[in-house]
């Protein structure tokens, strides 16, 4: 099968051995992968990544043989059903559509797609899902929606965290792929006063697009002082990773408020913890998302809740997908770039 590769600083196509399920698994045609800030982020920082996780006493032998090997990316996908492994129950069909979860089971416990050779993810034309995490997709959602399905999980779980009650005012700082996938979230449970920031104008419009009611510019306003305005106490939502961003919010928000952090940082962060203690501010990491969260994720669009289209500006092939990596570095071009191992240049 053919692969886009990680080997340093670029991807390059190689064939691999199509992968053969075992107990438990199913091989599955890769239909389309979405290009995820975390694989950005990898992408630029494995090393340093993998030498952090030594530091906290994190195993990292598969992360480093996985890193010599050459990596397979790709953890936000919708597959084909080609093939079961042994013991399978078989309650779905070859040729069904699928979503999952980015694990496979191994020994009963999750390992994470992309994070070993042994489990390459989907910037790929085939590989291995588990049958027990497997959900369908609908016929009729189109390939990029459920592509979708693994960020927007991630958002309901941010929102999930954030606890808000009616009378909250979200706040979404960031307006990237996840921060968009948040918008939507909240609009999609009814919140009817959204405020967003975003340095860039594109991906401003793409906010409003998305339902914030609304949108400040982040060089030049204080997305704050705008929600203030709307009155509430706040919650709000960080997805930018920027440098400095947790310290300026603790300095920024009023008393009481929440902070649910999305957002990668490259490095260590720094805070003032006594301004943060005096305001009795809250604050929430999150990442990934529980199996419901999953697939309320996938009936979000199956139900029509949510403006998807708007979140996909490109599709590449395999050998796109080192362009598509540069070009994502643009906000003003794109916010999420689809790959599709089946196109050819």
């Amino acid at each position: 099968m053919r692969a886009a590769v990680m080997r340093g600083d670029r991807f390059v196509v190689e064939e691999r051995p199509t992968p053969r399920p075992g107990p438990g698994d199913v091989l599955v045609k890769v239909r389309a992968c979405g290009i995820c800030g975390s694989d950005l982020h990898y992408f630029k920082h494995a090393p340093e990544i993998i030498e952090m996780a030594a530091q906290l006493g994190a195993p990292t032998e598969a992360m480093e043989r996985n890193l010599a090997a050459g990596p397979v990316l790709g953890h936000e996908f919708v597959c084909e059903i080609v093939e079961f492994g042994a013991d399978a129950r078989r309650d779905l069909k070859v040729g069904d559509r699928v979503a999952s979860m980015p694990f496979v089971l191994r020994d009963g416990a999750p390992a994470l797609i992309g994070s070993s050779p042994e489990i390459p993810g989907a910037y790929a034309e085939y590989m291995l899902l588990s049958e027990a995490l497997l959900l369908r997709v609908d016929d009729d959602i189109p390939d990029a929606a459920a592509a979708l399905v693994e960020p927007l999980g991630i958002a309901v779980h941010a929102v999930n965290k954030a606890a808000l009650s009616p009378d909250e005012t979200p706040v979404v700082v960031g307006c990237g792929p996840i921060g968009l996938a948040v918008i939507a979230v909240l609009k999609a449970r009814g919140f009817a006063a959204v405020v967003a920031s975003d340095l860039s104008p594109k991906r401003r419009d793409l906010a409003a697009t998305m339902g914030a009611d609304i949108v400040v510019d982040g060089g030049r306003d204080s997305v704050i002082a705008a929600a203030q305005a709307r009155g509430g106490r706040l919650v709000v939502f960080e997805n930018t990773g920027a440098p400095g961003m947790l310290h300026r919010l603790v300095i920024e928000a009023p008393a009481q408020s929440r902070i649910v952090v999305t957002g990668i940082a490259p490095g260590a962060e720094s805070f003032l913890p006594m301004l943060a203690i005096t305001k009795e501010l809250s604050f929430a990491f999150v990442i990934y998302y529980t199996a419901e969260e999953f697939a309320e994720a996938l009936d979000l669009i199956r139900r029509g809740a949510l403006n998807w289209r708007a979140l996909i500006t490109d599709t590449v092939g395999l050998e796109g997908v080192t362009q598509a990596f540069a070009d994502l570095a643009d906000a003003e071009r794109h916010a999420k770039i689809l790959i599709d191992p089946w196109m050819r240049a």
